[in-house]
């Protein structure tokens, strides 16, 4: 997860690790998100391609 923060929004590991334990997880709960996010979507696209067959 530390990766994909770093990759997408351009903060390095050392700068998420200075902030304090509450916005780390903050920032983890959002990544978290985001990947949810993106799987339900990926799925959905799924489902629909898999109907046009």
């Amino acid at each position: 997860m530390l990766h994909a923060i770093f990759q997408r929004h351009h903060i390095p590991p050392d700068e998420v690790y200075s902030k304090d334990r509450r916005h780390q997880l903050f920032m983890f709960a959002s990544m978290q998100l985001i990947f949810e996010e993106e799987e339900a979507e990926a799925r959905r696209i799924d489902v629909e391609r898999r109907r046009q067959q």
